[in-house]
C-alpha cells in the first residue's frame, strides 16, 4: 500500500495541472458543505434553544386534527385544506395524572392557543397578535429561561396580559402610540366562533434569557380569557333542571305555563339567566368544571432533555391503548411552521449539493479521462509486467483518495477559517427570517466535526464515482496495444 500511495503522489506532482483543476472542485465543494451545514446547524440549534427554553419545554402533548396529515402545533393546524379549529386535548385531567407520577418530569403546564387583533385606548390601528393561555401556577415555573423585567406574573384566577419586551416594542410601532406597563388592551379574537372581544391590563413585561427573534407577535394571558376569545365553552357549571322545570320548558301552549306554579318559573328563569350570563361573558376568574379540562395543549419538561424521546414513545404508546386521539411529539411539532422552514431550506441546500456534486463528477470524469489516456502506454507497460487488472483499478483507487484527502483537508482549512471570520466580522440579521435562520440577532457559526466528516465523505465519493469510467477504459485496451501508444 505505500508503494501505491507514493505512486500516487508521483503521479500527482507529473500531472500539476490536472491535480490543480480536481483539487479546486474538491476545495469548493468542503467548502460549501462544511459552511452550509453549519449555518443550517446553528440555525436549527437557534430554534431548538428557543423553543424549548420559552414556548414548548421537552414534550409537546395535543389532541389530533380531524384532517387526515394534517399537523397541529402551538400555532395552529396546518392543512392542505385550509384553516382548521385547533383541536382540544380529551382526558387532560387522567393524563396530567399519569404525568404527574412520573419521575422523569420536572413540570408541566396546560395551554390553549388564540389569536386577536390587539388595540390601546386613543389609536386607531390594530396589530395581529398569538395569545397563549397559561395557567399562572404552573406556566411561569417550567419556563425559567423567561423573568420579569417589569410588574408581576398573573395571579391564579386573574384576568391580564403578560408580554415581552419585543412585543411592546412592536405593537407601539404598529399602533403609533406608546405602550406600557398597567395600559388596558382591547382583543377582539378572531376565530371560527366569530369575534369576541375582552380588555385586559398589562400586569407584567418579560424577557428572555436565550434568543426568540421573530416572536415578538406572542403574548400570555389566562386561560379562560383566550378560551373566550377563541369560542371555547367557558360556562361556570353545567345547567341542571329538575323534572317539573323539563316538563315546564316542554310546555305546549300559554295556559300550560302559565298554569305552573310560581316557584316553578322563577327557578326557570333564574337557571336560564344563569346559563345565558355564563355563555355570554363568562367570569374568567371562577370558571370551572367542564371548563377546567379544555386545554389545546400539555407541556412538559423533563429532567434530563435526552429521555424526551423514549418518553414521547411511551406516551403515545399509553395513548393508543387507552383510545385517546391524542399525540405526543418534541419541540420540532410545536414550533410547526418555524422549525419547518429550517427543515426546508435543508433540503434545499442539499438539493444543491447533489446538483453541484453531479457537475463536479462530470468536470472530475473528463479531466481523469484524459489523465487515464496519457497514461494508457504506463499502463500497458505495468501490466505487461504482471500487474494485474485489480493493482491497476487500485492504483487509480489510491490517487483518488489521496487528492481527495489532500485537497479535503485544505478546503477544510479554509472552511474553519471562513467561519472564524464571519464570527469576527458579526453578521447581523435584517429581518425575523434571518434572525431565525442565524440563531440569533447576529450570526455565530459553529464548527461541527460532524460537517468536515461529511464534507470529505461526500467528496470523497464524488472522486470514488467520477475514477470509474476512466478506468474502465484504460483497462480495457490490451498491454501490447496500450504499449504500443506509447
Amino acid at each position: 500500500m505505500f508503494v501505491l500511495v507514493r505512486i500516487a503522489f508521483r503521479n500527482l506532482r507529473e500531472h500539476t495541472s490536472k491535480s490543480i483543476i480536481i483539487g479546486t472542485l474538491i476545495v469548493l465543494g468542503v467548502v460549501i458543505i462544511v459552511l452550509g451545514n453549519s449555518l443550517l446547524d446553528t440555525a436549527e440549534r437557534g430554534v431548538h434553544r428557543m423553543f424549548i427554553d420559552n414556548y414548548t419545554g421537552d414534550v409537546f402533548i395535543s389532541g389530533l386534527s380531524k384532517t387526515q396529515g394534517a399537523s397541529v402545533s402551538l400555532f395552529g393546524v396546518t392543512s392542505m385544506q385550509g384553516n382548521e379549529t385547533m383541536p382540544l386535548l380529551p382526558e387532560f385531567d387522567a393524563l396530567e395524572a399519569r404525568l404527574r407520577g412520573d419521575s422523569r418530569t420536572s413540570g408541566l403546564a396546560g395551554q390553549v392557543t388564540g389569536m386577536g387583533l390587539v388595540t390601546v385606548e386613543g389609536s386607531d390601528e390594530q396589530t395581529m397578535s398569538i395569545i397563549f393561555g397559561v395557567d399562572p401556577s404552573t406556566y411561569p415555573g417550567l419556563f425559567p429561561a423567561t423573568y420579569l423585567v417589569e410588574g408581576r406574573h398573573l395571579e391564579p384566577g386573574e384576568e391580564g396580559l403578560v408580554v415581552s419586551r419585543g412585543w411592546l416594542a412592536q405593537a407601539e410601532k404598529e399602533l403609533k402610540k406608546p405602550v406600557k406597563l398597567g395600559d388596558a388592551i382591547t382583543i377582539t379574537g378572531i376565530g371560527f366562533a366569530g369575534f369576541k372581544i375582552r380588555e385586559v391590563s398589562i400586569v407584567g413585561v418579560v424577557d428572555f434569557s436565550a434568543e426568540t427573534e421573530g416572536m415578538e407577535m406572542i403574548a400570555w394571558a389566562n386561560a379562560d380569557t383566550v378560551r373566550i376569545l377563541s369560542g371555547v365553552d367557558v360556562s361556570a357549571e353545567d345547567i341542571v333542571l329538575s323534572a317539573d322545570q323539563t316538563e315546564l320548558l316542554d310546555a305546549a301552549s300559554e295556559e300550560d305555563i302559565f298554569a305552573a306554579p310560581e316557584s316553578t318559573v322563577g327557578a326557570v328563569d333564574a337557571r336560564l339567566a344563569q346559563a345565558s350570563s355564563a355563555e355570554a361573558v363568562p367570569d374568567a376568574g371562577t370558571a370551572a368544571g367542564k371548563a377546567g379540562g379544555s386545554w389545546n395543549f400539555m407541556l412538559v419538561r423533563l429532567k434530563d432533555s435526552r429521555q424526551a424521546e423514549a418518553f414521547i414513545a411511551e406516551t403515545n404508546a399509553w395513548f393508543t391503548a387507552q383510545g385517546i386521539p391524542a399525540r405526543a411529539a418534541d419541540w420540532k411539532a410545536a414550533a410547526g411552521p418555524f422549525s419547518q422552514s429550517i427543515d426546508v431550506i435543508r433540503i434545499v441546500f442539499y438539493v444543491a449539493v447533489i446538483i453541484i456534486a453531479i457537475v463536479a463528477v462530470i468536470i472530475i470524469m473528463n479531466t481523469l479521462v484524459i489523465s487515464v489516456i496519457e497514461r494508457t502506454g504506463e499502463i500497458g507497460t505495468m501490466r505487461a509486467l504482471g500487474a494485474q487488472k485489480p493493482f491497476v483499478w487500485l492504483m487509480f483507487l489510491v490517487e483518488t483518495l489521496t487528492i481527495t484527502v489532500v485537497f479535503g483537508i485544505i478546503g477544510i482549512g479554509l472552511a474553519t477559517a471562513a467561519i472564524g471570520i464571519i464570527n469576527l466580522i458579526g453578521i447581523t440579521a435584517g429581518s425575523p427570517f434571518t434572525q431565525i435562520l442565524f440563531g440569533g440577532r447576529v450570526l455565530k457559526l459553529v464548527a461541527n466535526p460532524v460537517a468536515f466528516v461529511s464534507a470529505l465523505a461526500m467528496v470523497a465519493g464524488v472522486g470514488l464515482v467520477s475514477h470509474l469510467y476512466p478506468v474502465i477504459v484504460a483497462l480495457k485496451v490490451p498491454p501490447v496495444r496500450a504499449m504500443q501508444d506509447e
